[in-house]
């Protein structure tokens, strides 16, 4: 018998909300709410309050860096910044850190 697909938390940054998705290969998830593009965020990702912008800018910051939420458990490393006003020190002091996983990119201008 096959093994249920697991879903991953992928977040829209326009609508401040999270969703639960299959992983894809060769195509983008939708926001079922805007119709933009959703991000992979990683199995371990907890999206923020919609009304709490502080934190989503500062998940969007990690998540251009290269940040991706996979469990602490599998990682070493220092936990993520709390607060928007550390993330630029936290980013230019952990570039190998091990939750950063992907290339940065800019979405916002996306």
């Amino acid at each position: 018998m096959p093994h249920p697909q697991y879903l991953i938390a992928h977040a829209c940054f326009d609508c401040c909300k999270s969703f639960k998705v299959a992983p894809r290969l060769t195509y983008s998830a939708v926001c079922p709410g805007c119709g933009g593009t959703l991000h992979e965020m990683g199995r371990s990702f907890k999206a923020p309050p919609a009304r709490n912008l502080e934190q989503w800018a500062k998940v969007q910051a990690l998540f251009e860096a290269g940040f991706r939420f996979f469990s602490y458990r599998s990682t070493s490393g220092p936990s993520l910044p709390d607060r928007l006003a550390e993330v630029e020190a936290f980013i230019r002091d952990n570039p190998a850190h091990p939750l950063r996983v992907a290339a940065p990119s800019n979405v916002s201008s996306a």
